[in-house]
């Protein structure tokens, strides 16, 4: 029996790995923008994302805070071409930090809480060098790809459904390798307490992604700072309530509230590990 909790551990980890969204624990899923571009430029390109209103005057330095070298941008083209009460998300900053990725030549991913829910699309075309820019975008999912055709500067949506299947499982995996982890310290583990583990974090793991849904699509802004951490702290009382109840042991120290707590609390270490540091603005 052991050997096949440790291959299910296994394969959670390499589902983990290659999930092709970014994973953040028990925190839950956060913001995020994914370009991808059709019809690139045969060349070297760079991709930004345009922000409304000026440049906050307290704000993250996105390109040092990705280790980025502002030497290899076009800085000169990008500030010639910019657009009036508009500012770049990454060269500019954002109030909130702004995660980037770009796994791919033509693939470019902007997340956490500085992602914005309206922007434009800047794409620098170093063969012309010139800038050309969107439309005006709205994200109305808190994750989201738009897919920019280069050629004629158009812009479309994914598929919603697929888009939080994906944030579902980007915020589940990772939940069940480091809470499940922690059950065998805690001497909660055997068959009856894995399926009610089970049971227990895919429920609020699915009410994270419904509640998450549904503020977006009422387009609630500020989702992230009044719902978020209220819906949290409620996922935690549920959990103790349903363990306290339920997990069993022969263990006389062993807590379940305590597991509870312990398990959510490594969850949110493991994400605010993967930021670095706490930012001044939390």
């Amino acid at each position: 029996m052991k050997r096949k909790w440790k291959a299910c551990l296994c394969i959670a980890a390499f589902l983990l790995a290659v999930l092709p969204v970014s994973a953040s624990a028990d925190m839950g899923p956060k913001p995020q923008i994914t370009i991808q571009v059709q019809n690139a430029p045969d060349g070297d390109y760079y991709v930004d994302l345009l922000i409304p209103g000026e440049v906050p005057e307290r704000c993250i330095d996105n390109i040092e805070w990705n280790h980025i070298d502002r030497a290899s941008l076009p800085l000169d083209a990008l500030e010639r071409d910019r657009m009036d009460g508009w500012h770049y998300a990454m060269l500019d900053g954002t109030q909130p930090p702004l995660f980037y990725k770009h796994p791919d030549k033509d693939t470019f991913v902007f997340s956490y809480f500085g992602t914005p829910d309206t922007f434009r699309i800047a794409v620098y075309d170093d063969s012309q060098q010139k800038v050309n820019f969107s439309e005006v975008m709205k994200r109305t999912q808190l994750q989201q790809v738009f897919t920019c055709d280069f050629a004629d500067n158009t812009v479309k949506t994914g598929n919603p459904l697929l888009t939080y299947l994906k944030q579902f499982a980007s915020s589940l995996l990772p939940t069940l390798l480091l809470e499940g982890i922690l059950l065998l310290p805690f001497g909660f583990w055997d068959r009856r307490n894995a399926k009610l583990f089970f049971v227990v974090n895919i429920g609020t793991q699915l009410l994270l992604t419904v509640v998450t849904a549904a503020c977006m699509r009422i387009g609630m802004p500020f989702y992230r700072y009044l719902v978020f951490a209220p819906l949290e702290l409620v996922i935690w009382i549920i959990e103790a309530v349903i363990y306290r109840k339920r997990l069993q042991t022969r263990r006389e120290t062993a807590h379940p509230i305590v597991y509870a707590l312990c398990a959510n609390a490594l969850s949110a270490a493991a994400t605010l590990f993967s930021v670095h540091m706490v930012f001044p603005w939390i």
